[in-house]
């Protein structure tokens, strides 16, 4: 699984704005232009890589070895909605899951909440067995009415969604609120 990049839908303070990882987090990069991504601004940004981190791998098992992106950013009335991979390692290998998080709408370099465990995991036959097991990797979302519908790669063979009250998934990110939150 290569490197992920995810762009916010829409300028934030003016910025372009996208969420990108090098492990064990993941990090942001805000932008005037693209132009800007030179290999001086990449090497001045890796000096500091610290500062730009958003999310850190959790102690809950299901993302501690490491995270990575997913799904592009989801604005909603209570913050950016991300939903991003969280990859525990087991005696029988790398289990990767789906996991949420809510990021500040004006500054996402904040996080708000997170899920302490996934939003799911592969237990079926079909996300345990493939070209690499154990896998649900989400990779995009699309929203109607009040129902997320998360699509996501499965062992590496297949493409699957799954689905979700968004309200209720806010309602849930809420209850963990982080001590970085406003």
């Amino acid at each position: 699984m290569g490197q992920r990049c995810g762009f916010f839908p829409r300028r934030i303070k003016g910025k372009l704005c996208f969420l990108h990882r090098i492990r064990p987090g993941i990090q942001i990069v805000a932008i005037n232009n693209l132009n800007k991504l030179t290999k001086k601004f990449w090497k001045d940004y890796c000096k500091n890589l610290k500062k730009h981190i958003v999310m850190d791998p959790s102690e809950n098992k299901h993302e501690s070895k490491y995270i990575g992106g997913g799904c592009p950013p989801i604005e909603t009335e209570h913050g950016w909605l991300l939903i991003y991979h969280g990859v525990e390692e087991k005696d029988t290998g790398l289990v990767y899951s789906a996991c949420a998080a809510l990021l500040d709408i004006n500054d996402p370099s904040i996080e708000i909440a997170r899920l302490p465990y996934p939003l799911f995991s592969p237990d079926n036959e079909w996300e345990q067995k493939g070209n690499v097991s154990n896998v649900v990797f989400p990779t995009g979302t699309a929203l109607f009415g009040d129902t997320l519908y998360i699509y996501y790669g499965a062992a590496d063979v297949q493409i699957a969604c799954a689905s979700l009250s968004l309200s209720a998934l806010l309602a849930e990110l809420l209850t963990y609120t982080s001590k970085n939150a406003k």
